[in-house]
């Protein structure tokens, strides 16, 4: 009888039923790929906590593009205000070029 293998969603990859796994949008993912997307997520959840109260957070919905801040210590909960996603990308200020190359060359986003 022969292995089913399934792709990972973000790398493309084939992997066996036990080395694959739903996430949190309902696409399959690899066991790799989730540890490094729970990690991105506890990374922003720092960055989010460490900023000092009455600051701004600014952020961009994955899903529809759009724009938008929340204040540090709000007790909305951090959604999409366009489109009620929670999908959403920290908008992170760079200090010059060579910060933005070594940031986009960061193993993290490569799909």
């Amino acid at each position: 009888m022969p292995l089913s293998l399934y792709n990972c969603s973000r790398c493309k990859r084939e992997f066996n039923f036990e080395n694959i796994k739903y996430d949190h949008n309902h696409k399959l993912i690899c066991i790799g790929c989730l540890e490094k997307q729970g990690k991105l997520e506890r990374k922003e959840k720092l960055t989010l906590e460490k900023s000092e109260q009455g600051e701004t957070i600014k952020f961009i919905c994955v899903s529809c593009r759009f724009k938008f801040s929340v204040r540090k210590g709000s007790p909305k909960a951090i959604k999409c205000p366009y489109c009620n996603k929670t999908k959403l990308m920290l908008v992170k200020r760079y200090k010059d070029e060579n910060d933005l190359i070594r940031d986009s060359s960061d193993p993290r986003f490569d799909y």
